[in-house]
């Protein structure tokens, strides 16, 4: 036989192959593959053609193989179970006996929220799963993460994403302004004028997936700007800035609560309008039926659904 491409091959004719090398008969290959005499005759003549060898000859009232289609035989068998095991469905997920590491890709603020009660949540229901995480700096690098197989999930905020990755809601947050308890000229309600007035301490990371909108920006919609005396590039830090001094951070609820808690500081509304934003949960279209990857977004959802 000269070298042929796969793609220039019906792969129907290595089905019926494999059923006359195993029956010896073109009737009962004929029977087992559904069928009819003639036509599995037409598929011997077209495989005799294809490999250049008789394959099977009459002896007496059998057929019998030629040492080409002996030679043949174990690898077109092994070759047809492979090409079963491909198309069966995915094998179930089963948590408490799964041995699987997972790649998760967040801010490093983000992973303060979701990875300590993700790691509690799971930690019984599947002693043998692992989550390792990587950062996130860019919405683009993230969808080429995920379309390569590099990550299984990611975390970010996505106002678009492209064909072929996926995304759910996980959780919304809002923003919220920091002050500390005492703070000489704040307590429980923070004007607009006051918050101009006070100095402050923004959050402006180097790297780090789009931003939907600036304090910047929603303060110029109103003709003001607030006077920034510290800009740091990581939010974790912001809390303990304003637990020792005079100045506000305004930063996302849900991100921040796990740094700020018991600093002793004061939570307040921002005295202008906000947008609420989402944080989404993407993933490659491959992975959809993926009983392993599904079961994860299922465990992320249900802990952090809005």
């Amino acid at each position: 036989m000269h070298q042929t491409h796969i793609s220039g091959v019906d792969l129907n004719l290595l089905v019926a192959l494999d059923a006359l090398l195993r029956a010896g008969s073109v009737t009962a290959a004929a029977r087992e593959v559904g069928l009819s005499q003639p036509a599995m005759s037409r598929a011997l003549g077209r495989l005799r053609a294809l490999f250049d060898d008789p394959l099977l000859v009459r002896s007496g009232q059998a057929m019998v193989p030629t040492p080409r289609a002996r030679q043949l035989a174990e690898p077109l068998l092994a070759a047809m179970h492979a090409i079963e095991r491909t198309l069966e469905p995915p094998t179930e997920f089963v948590p408490a006996t799964a041995r699987r590491a997972f790649r998760l890709g967040a801010t490093d603020t983000t992973l303060a929220v979701v990875l300590p009660s993700l790691l509690g949540r799971i930690a019984d229901a599947a002693p043998g799963v692992a989550i390792t995480t990587a950062p996130m700096r860019s919405n683009a690098e993230t969808f080429e993460r995920l379309s390569t197989g590099g990550w299984d999930l990611a975390i970010g905020r996505y106002q678009d994403v492209p064909d072929g990755i996926r995304s759910s809601r996980l959780f919304t947050d809002r923003m919220v302004c920091l002050a500390r308890a005492d703070h000489p000229r704040i307590r429980r309600r923070l004007s607009l004028e006051r918050y101009v007035a006070e100095s402050h301490v923004s959050i402006e990371p180097v790297e780090g997936p789009e931003q939907p909108f600036t304090i910047e920006s929603l303060l110029r919609e109103q003709g003001l700007e607030r006077r920034v005396v510290s800009r740091l590039d990581n939010l974790a830090m912001a809390p303990f800035v304003v637990a020792r001094t005079d100045l506000l951070c305004t930063a996302p609820l849900r991100t921040i609560e796990p740094f700020a808690e018991g600093l002793g500081l004061r939570i307040l509304p921002p005295p202008f309008e906000a947008p609420s934003f989402d944080l989404d949960l993407a993933w490659h279209a491959s992975l959809d039926a993926d009983p392993a990857n599904a079961w994860l977004r299922g465990e992320l959802l249900a802990l952090l659904e809005a």
